[in-house]
């Protein structure tokens, strides 16, 4: 959210670094920046025009606040009376914001001034962005690219372990139970498993697949295969009995030597 933003330049390039790192929740704390300006538009591009269409404006940062239960404050000044700065990384580290969406507030101040310390004394951390002495002041548009940046970098990088872990934990029993009488119906049908032993090959796979350790997604990728499989069955016709309700001819391997090619001796 920002402070009474003054600038529609401003205000639209913090709309654009905003979709560029994935954040749409723009709320305006008074000011007198115009969200629907040509200026505001014309540095947001079509690409985050939604942002500044969804904005919202606001009398107060207490009352933007009212239903936030964590809130970052941004200040490039410290002070006793400003609490301890942190830098983006350190603080996204700690606070994991991506865990519960919607209920972290980012707060940027005014262009000239930034956040007064009654404004501050509102947040729970104090982020900074450090910069060099001879020029520390960000332009607002800056600052919201750089701290977007870090939390959309360490956001990629927490779903994307999330999701390594839970590719790589081992499936439920029952689902892999699931899938192994998926694949002994549709083998049967098929004529992979003999019908009079089918538990045999099974077992063989059963062994595979404990080795290994097979996880959801992997069953998952089994049973796509065992329902094209079902398909191309139904589609050549053979009944869901396999062996014992097909034409002899689908089967041959299962049939008697004798029968295969006729009589023993018949030309």
């Amino acid at each position: 959210m920002l402070v009474e933003p003054r600038y529609d330049g401003n205000l639209g390039k913090v709309a654009r670094a905003m979709r560029n790192f994935g954040l749409s929740r723009l709320t305006l704390v008074g000011g007198r920046a115009d969200p629907n300006s040509e200026e505001a538009r014309w540095y947001s591009r079509d690409e985050a025009a939604d942002v500044l269409d969804a904005a919202e404006r606001v009398e107060t940062l207490g009352e933007a606040l009212s239903e936030c239960k964590i809130v970052v404050g941004t200040s490039r000044r410290a002070g006793r009376r400003r609490g301890r700065p942190e830098d983006p990384e350190e603080l996204f580290e700690d606070l994991e914001p991506w865990a519960k969406p919607l209920e972290t507030a980012l707060v940027f101040g005014r262009e000239a001034h930034g956040l007064s310390t009654p404004e501050l004394d509102l947040c729970h951390r104090i982020v900074f962005i450090p910069s060099d002495d001879a020029s520390p002041s960000l332009n607002l548009s800056h600052a919201v690219g750089i701290v977007g940046y870090e939390l959309y970098r360490q956001t990629r990088k927490a779903l994307g372990e999330q999701i390594e872990r839970e590719e790589l934990e081992r499936a439920d029993h029952g689902v892999v139970e699931a899938m192994f009488e998926h694949a002994r119906r549709v083998w049967l049908r098929i004529g992979y498993l003999h019908y009079q032993n089918p538990e045999m090959t099974l077992r063989r796979w059963r062994h595979l697949f404990a080795r290994a350790g097979i996880t959801e997604l992997e069953t998952r990728v089994v049973r796509a295969l065992l329902h094209q499989t079902e398909w191309v069955a139904r589609v050549a016709g053979i009944p869901e009995g396999g062996v014992r309700d097909a034409p002899a001819e689908l089967f041959d391997k299962h049939s008697p030597p004798e029968d295969r090619n006729g009589s023993p001796g018949k030309s």
